[in-house]
C-alpha cells in the first residue's frame, strides 16, 4: 500500500480516521510537552550558571588577568628570541638598557 492509497483509506474510514487523529494529537502534545521542558531545562541551567559566576566573580577576573598577562608575555619572549625581534617594549625590563 503506498502513501496515497493509504491517505485515500484513513480518509475514508471512520475508524481509522479517528485513530489517525488521535495519534496526532498526542504526538502534538507530547510536542509541546517536549518543548516546554527543554525551556524548562534551559532556564534552570542559564540560572545556575548565572550563580556560579556571581559567586566565582573575583576568580574570574583573576584568571582572566592572569591569562592576558601570560600572553602578553609569551607574545614578548617569541620577539625577543633571536631573529624573531620585531621591536617593542619589553613587559619585564621597563627601566633596562637605555
Amino acid at each position: 500500500m503506498d502513501e496515497e492509497e493509504l491517505a485515500e483509506f484513513i480518509t475514508h474510514d471512520t475508524l481509522s480516521w479517528r485513530i489517525w487523529m488521535n495519534g496526532y494529537e498526542i504526538g502534538l502534545f507530547q510536542g509541546h510537552q517536549d518543548e516546554r521542558a527543554g525551556m524548562e531545562d534551559l532556564a534552570d541551567l542559564v540560572a545556575r550558571r548565572q550563580l556560579v559566576l556571581e559567586h566565582c566573580q573575583e576568580q574570574i577576573r583573576a584568571e582572566r588577568a592572569n591569562t592576558l598577562t601570560m600572553a602578553e608575555v609569551r607574545q614578548a619572549m617569541d620577539r625577543t628570541r633571536i631573529g624573531k625581534y620585531t621591536g617593542g617594549p619589553v613587559p619585564w625590563d621597563k627601566d633596562g638598557h637605555e
